[in-house]
């Protein structure tokens, strides 16, 4: 089976156009050739020239045909094309594997091969050339999008590394290498992209996987079993966005996804990687990468916070800004807020929790805010908030003795409906089952399923006196099948539980133009 093509190298003279520029001749250009060339770039497939000229000549006759912006990594020389074709390949990160030349010089096409026996490539003069190419146009997915502006990037990166005369590190150490890792469902807006990145890497697809994207959005979902970071990159060059993803699975500690663009090749982005997985799993098995990828962090890249408002907006809006629409909503579901932003139709209003952007219903004591040192919580005009995540003892910091009986607890409870009351605002808030299976829940944490009934049944009795406040109550509605524990849903339990949601948002009353006070 052929390679997927993901550069085609171009040589010029009766190939590209008809004639030899270094003749003297009027040369033509192949307008089919042209528009193929602009179609390829707009589906993801590059293209680069490495042709026998003038450099000069050849960039304006390629200007005269609107055509030189459209190419990446130009060898235009009078020099042997197989080492010309090889720096092109290695300049841009590719294989040969995934790479064509087409030329109408048979000695050309065989030097490459010799050079590079992997290569892809395609006579010219062939009546069938042009089909071909249509053929690998065809191939490309209608979902694709052009990759030139990043390979320009690259282009002028391998130019200024090939210029320094200092040492690689610090070559790296001035080009203000900057790395982000959202963390669990904060990946499920970038799904999409991580699974072409997954689908289409090879020569850094550490682990050789490859997936199917409803199930790669169920398996970062699954937060019981799988950890999972995506990787974004910028430096003073300009924005690589997202460039890897690495999943975990909890209980072998074994690495599924560890997966990289191979535009951030010699950058030390995997070694970022390795320290990202290393401080949420100390124990990570790497012995599938050991020998291939250095296990040391990169100190020339500085780690950014994904949290951090501006950088969150700015990747977000990258991959799916329609998600930065008018936020008059928030989910406040803790580690489960991400799968119903991801399942809902109002995703564009939807604001989520995600640690350590969370929500605690502690945080409506007086002055726990300042105590703590955290911002008050933002309200928005509307509010989903997941009751039972707030049923277990580690939410509860030095207070665990004084909600065993309720009292704290309750009282929590009142002052948040009495400020969405205040306030105009209206909240629903989803109880956790009261049915489930005996070992679905957290005694460990305290959740047993006692501490369940009495919490629901306050939360019964408090916002029956707040209209605002509206409850849905998981108990008959959710089953064995459909979770792991109380605490945490698979992907099929969130997308019914999404749709409730959106009917909630569809009935209530018009958002306000100001968001709730905050608690503090």
């Amino acid at each position: 089976m052929t390679a997927q093509v993901k550069l085609v190298i171009w040589d010029l003279d009766d190939t590209l156009w008809r004639g030899t520029l270094a003749d003297g001749d009027v040369v033509e250009i192949h307008p089919a050739r042209a528009d193929l060339i602009r179609a390829l770039n707009a589906r993801g497939v590059v293209n680069a020239i490495c042709s026998k000229n003038d450099a000069a000549a050849a960039e304006a006759q390629l200007r005269a045909f609107d055509l030189w912006d459209e190419f990446v990594f130009p060898r235009i020389a009078f020099t042997p094309k197989p080492e010309a074709i090889r720096q092109i390949i290695d300049d841009m990160q590719l294989r040969a594997t995934n790479v064509l030349f087409i030329d109408d010089n048979r000695h050309n096409l065989a030097g490459a091969l010799a050079l590079m026996p992997d290569l892809q490539t395609l006579d010219a003069t062939m009546p069938d050339v042009d089909a071909r190419l249509a053929d690998i146009l065809a191939s490309q997915p209608v979902t694709a999008r052009s990759r030139v502006a990043e390979y320009r990037q690259l282009q002028t990166k391998a130019r200024d590394r090939a210029a320094s005369t200092g040492s690689d590190d610090a070559f790296l150490r001035g080009c203000g290498i900057h790395a982000a890792a959202p963390f669990l469902m904060d990946n499920l807006d970038f799904a999409p992209r991580i699974a072409e990145l997954i689908n289409r890497s090879n020569q850094l697809n550490y682990t050789a996987s490859r997936v199917d994207p409803a199930e790669l959005a169920a398996a970062i979902i699954d937060v019981v079993r799988h950890d999972s970071w995506s990787i974004f990159a910028w430096d003073s060059y300009g924005e690589y966005g997202l460039v890897g993803f690495m999943m975990v699975d909890r209980g072998t500690k074994r690495l599924i996804h560890f997966t990289f663009s191979c535009r951030i090749m010699h950058m030390g982005v995997e070694r970022y990687a390795v320290a990202k997985i290393r401080e949420k799993q100390p124990a990570c098995d790497f012995s599938p990468i050991a020998g291939r990828v250095d296990l040391t962090p990169a100190d020339w890249i500085t780690d950014a916070s994904f949290h951090d408002p501006a950088i969150r907006t700015r990747l977000i809006t990258m991959l799916k800004p329609e998600a930065m629409g008018h936020h008059d909503i928030r989910v406040m579901f803790d580690c489960q807020s991400g799968g119903i932003a991801h399942f809902s139709r109002h995703r564009a209003r939807l604001d989520f929790d995600n640690a350590p952007r969370l929500f605690a219903l502690r945080h409506m004591i007086p002055g726990a805010v300042e105590k703590e040192g955290v911002a008050p919580p933002h309200f928005p005009p509307r509010l989903i908030y997941g009751a039972g995540v707030d049923y277990s003892n580690p939410r509860w910091p030095d207070l665990v003795d004084l909600i065993e009986d309720g009292g704290l607890f309750a009282g929590c409870v009142q002052l948040l409906c009495e400020r969405v009351s205040a306030d105009g605002g209206e909240m629903l808030v989803i109880l956790p089952p009261e049915d489930s299976p005996d070992g679905h829940y957290r005694p460990h944490m305290g959740h047993t399923r006692e501490r369940t009934a009495l919490f629901n049944a306050i939360w019964r009795q408090i916002a029956g006196g707040h209209p605002g406040v509206e409850l849905f109550d998981l108990t008959g509605f959710a089953q064995a099948a459909d979770m792991p524990d109380v605490s945490h849903y698979y992907a099929g339990f969130l997308q019914r539980l999404a749709r409730e949601v959106d009917d909630w948002i569809d009935r209530a009353t018009p958002a306000q133009s100001a968001p709730l006070r905050a608690s503090g």
